[in-house]
């Protein structure tokens, strides 16, 4: 059996807006990672990306279901 790789997660700044994201990906061999990850950075949806922060910075994010059922279970909301 072939060894094989583990998806990896890089740290891009998007060229548009400046913000920090995340991508996890599993890059096969072949493929030249500097310009996947080129890619990655330009198709950043900037809009959908700041929503998202305002939203958690407001509080109103979605709240992690398995934790919020293990707050309900010792007493806190």
């Amino acid at each position: 059996m072939a060894k094989r790789g583990a998806a990896r997660a890089v740290r891009l700044n998007c060229p548009k807006c400046s913000s920090p994201f995340t991508v996890v990906a599993f890059i096969s061999q072949g493929i030249d990672a500097n310009e996947y990850w080129k890619a990655r950075a330009e198709e950043h949806d900037c809009a959908a990306h700041e929503k998202l922060m305002v939203t958690a910075r407001s509080g109103e994010a979605s709240k992690n279901p398995l934790k919020a059922s293990k707050a309900a279970a010792r007493g806190k909301k």
